[in-house]
């Protein structure tokens, strides 16, 4: 089965090469609105004939003529042209969005780091006695020495993520 794009891809293909040079009408019905068609207009619309522009004749070989991307971009873009941009457009903005959510998470992740390493430096800095658990499952004491290399790293992670 094909995905909706190769199907929009390949009937616009298959319409552009079998009506090359067919004729466009344009259609106003009786309450205003305007539409196109290779059909011609039911009966009691305004009908006016639309012929699509012929395309430019391509230069000979040896003209020394080069074409640039530049250059086709002035005429119209096939479905084709238009399929490629919008999908770079797409990935673009895609890009972006995960940027800005990379940022944002980031930012969070700073965030609650900085509180959490402020809250660490604020428990030892209260005074009181501070203890780990040790291999064994067994709590101790810090001494003094411990306990100010301690404060050293609160200190320095609070530095690190509250910048």
């Amino acid at each position: 089965m094909l995905k909706p794009t190769m199907a929009f891809l390949t009937c616009a293909a298959a319409l552009m090469a079998a009506h090359a040079h067919a004729q466009i009408n344009k259609c106003v019905d009786a309450g205003g609105k305007t539409f196109y068609s290779q059909v011609p207009c039911p009966p009691g619309a305004k009908k006016s004939t639309i012929r699509p522009a012929s395309p430019p004749a391509s230069p000979p070989a040896g003209s020394g003529a080069v074409t640039s991307g530049a250059a086709k971009s002035s005429g119209p873009k096939s479905a084709a042209e238009l399929e490629l941009e919008f999908r770079k457009r797409r990935t673009e903005q895609a890009e972006l969005a995960k940027k800005d959510q990379d940022k944002a998470t980031e930012a969070r992740e700073r965030e609650e780091n900085c509180r959490s390493s402020k809250g660490t430096l604020a428990s030892i800095d209260s005074g009181g006695r501070q203890s780990r658990v040790n291999d064994k499952g067994e709590r101790y004491v810090l001494d003094d020495a411990q306990a100010a290399q301690e404060r050293d790293r609160a200190r320095q992670a609070v530095e690190q993520w509250c910048k």
